[in-house]
């Protein structure tokens, strides 16, 4: 009865269908921010990186940072990072505004 049992097992564990590989590739999002300027991120996993282009500025790549909710990537006083649908940018000299996604 347990050889049975055991077989079954085994059958049914050969019969499950694979989970399919994550999505690696870069993610393209648009942000509008409380101070009136416009972001767009183009976040990548290999290497763990967020491009960030901002009309007027240099695109600025910000490696990903340890947190311990959400998301912050940051550089050289630049500094991207978000929970909850709120997301914080910042550059040197400039005061961090509130940013929203854009509906794609």
């Amino acid at each position: 009865m347990r050889v049975a049992i055991l077989i079954a097992a085994f059958a049914l564990a050969a019969c499950q269908t694979p989970c399919p590989a994550p999505d690696t590739g870069p993610v393209t999002r648009q942000f509008q921010c409380e101070d009136g300027s416009e972001l767009n991120v183009v976040f990548t996993r290999a290497p763990d990186v967020a491009r960030v282009s901002q009309e007027g500025y240099t695109t600025v790549e910000l490696p990903a940072r340890i947190v311990g909710a959400g998301y912050r990537y940051s550089d050289n006083g630049v500094a991207l990072r978000g929970r909850m649908g709120e997301t914080l940018w910042q550059r040197p000299g400039a005061a961090e505004t509130v940013c929203r996604a854009i509906a794609q």
